[in-house]
């Protein structure tokens, strides 16, 4: 599987250096700012070297508490075009977006879901869960539709775009495999994934788990103690015996249920830490992606 993607990686690399040859790259190349790391990769891997791509928050942070800072106002309004998750992921940006008014056009990862296809919040129908990358099939519709919106605003370089399309469309396809093969590993009965906030409902749906969360999808929400006892209690009932830690939130409210099943007499096991809203360090959806399935897997396959 790795000696095809690096084939066809380095025939993408041929391709594009002769497209090079024959154009002014730097004439046709558009300035992107997206605003979180998991858009910044998928912007990426469409464009390749003939966009800019810039990534408005810091790497490996919570784009819940993202806080809005002049120099990104700045960024955003040089940019040729601002692209956003949406739903509420990115905090204080849509302050920025007023701020900014039609300076620049935005595109909105929300707008491109199909209706039928998103999940709503627990609390209401009114908001949207924004963890759409989760579910790989998704992802791949996103990327069809995103390549589509890139070639309106630069039609010059629609033949690079769709190779790079063509390429990441392939992986993303492997990708998904992957996970239904390390899926089918784990018995039925054990696909429950619990976690701190509700980040993983898309993946839920599409892989077949069910997916428990101490919060909703906003983590600025404080957690009662009581709800801790509450959902300690829906734990003990359904015998289920592994919680999981999200990277890129405080792992207090998990510590605490752990500590609150045991005061009942009730023994779990952390099973990871999962990269929820964020992508591993080398910023790559679908290395994110393989890691967080090998830790469920390993976690879930082996309890008890």
């Amino acid at each position: 599987m790795k000696l095809i993607r690096y084939v066809i990686l380095l025939f993408l690399f041929i391709i594009t250096v002769a497209c090079q040859l024959k154009t002014n790259k730097d004439k046709y190349k558009s300035i992107v700012m997206c605003t979180n790391e998991i858009v910044y990769d998928l912007v990426k891997n469409i464009g390749g070297d003939f966009i800019e791509v810039h990534n408005a928050m810091r790497v490996g942070n919570d784009p819940h508490l993202y806080k809005t800072t002049e120099k990104d106002i700045i960024r955003m309004s040089d940019s040729s075009l601002i692209i956003y998750n949406g739903a509420s992921l990115e905090g204080q940006l849509e302050w920025a977006l007023n701020k900014i008014g039609n300076i620049t056009p935005t595109i909105s990862i929300v707008k491109l879901i199909p209706k039928n296809k998103r999940i709503y919040s627990k609390e209401s129908q009114k908001y949207i869960n924004p963890h759409f990358w989760q579910d790989v099939t998704l992802w791949q519709e996103v990327t069809l539709l995103l390549t589509d919106k890139l070639i309106e605003i630069n039609p010059v370089n629609e033949q690079v775009y769709r190779k790079n399309e063509d390429l990441y469309i392939f992986f993303l396809r492997e990708l998904d495999q992957y996970i239904r093969e390390q899926v089918a590993t784990i018995p039925k009965e054990k696909r429950i994934l619990v976690t701190e906030h509700n980040g993983f409902a898309y993946f839920g749906k599409a892989y077949g788990f069910e997916v428990l969360s101490l919060l909703d999808t906003d983590t600025t929400e404080e957690v009662s103690q009581l709800t801790i006892n509450k959902f300690a209690d829906m734990l003990i009932e359904k015998q289920i015996d592994t919680i999981f830690t999200e990277v890129s939130l405080d792992s207090r409210n998990i510590i605490a249920l752990k500590n609150t099943l045991l005061s009942k007499g009730y023994k779990v096991n952390i099973g990871g830490a999962l990269y929820s809203d964020t992508l591993i360090p080398t910023d790559d959806y679908i290395e994110t992606m393989k890691y967080n399935i090998d830790v469920i897997t390993n976690a879930l396959a082996k309890s008890n």
